[in-house]
């Protein structure tokens, strides 16, 4: 497995994951399938968009992990972030391999914050983030979503990601 920049050729494969991870339910809160180039301008390519990793085999990709700047809340030096594993790829460690690549995009274009907004119904990515090394305390949030953080330290424990 490599982690390396999603491509526009990528969108469609990239949407199917994303629609198979939408039909599962509770994992997202994009509730409707995309098109391949809905895609791309979602992850890829749209003014918001900062960065979007793949985890690719020789035959498929099987996760991404975007840096977005989706939400108008952000404060400057902030991103937010989201990640898609495919079912038959989880607990395989592809969400940490796209973990561990981010922090030297993030560290590149100058970001010091990463935030995650979780549904609170998805237990299993409040836990993958916490794994990650993001912070927030889950129990205390009042409304549906979680709002976990990690900081960017410049020089730490970034890893060069192939283009």
């Amino acid at each position: 497995m490599r982690i390396r920049y999603a491509e526009i050729d990528d969108a469609e494969e990239l949407a199917c994951l994303l629609n198979d991870i939408i039909a599962e339910g509770g994992k997202t809160a994009i509730d409707t399938p995309l098109t391949g180039s809905e895609f791309a301008e979602w992850f890829i390519i749209g003014p918001h968009c900062i960065s979007c990793l793949v985890a690719a085999t020789d035959d498929a990709i099987l996760g991404f992990q975007t840096l977005e700047h989706f939400h108008g809340d952000l404060p400057p030096g902030a991103v937010d972030i989201a990640t898609f594993v495919a079912e038959r790829g989880r607990a395989s460690g592809i969400g940490r391999s796209l973990a561990d690549a981010t922090p030297a995009v993030a560290e590149e274009i100058g970001v010091q914050c990463i935030r995650a907004v979780i549904q609170r119904s998805n237990e299993d990515a409040i836990g993958y983030y916490f794994s990650i090394g993001f912070h927030g305390n889950a129990d205390s949030a009042t409304s549906e979503s979680v709002v976990l953080t990690r900081c960017i330290v410049p020089g730490g424990d970034a890893k060069t990601v192939r283009h």
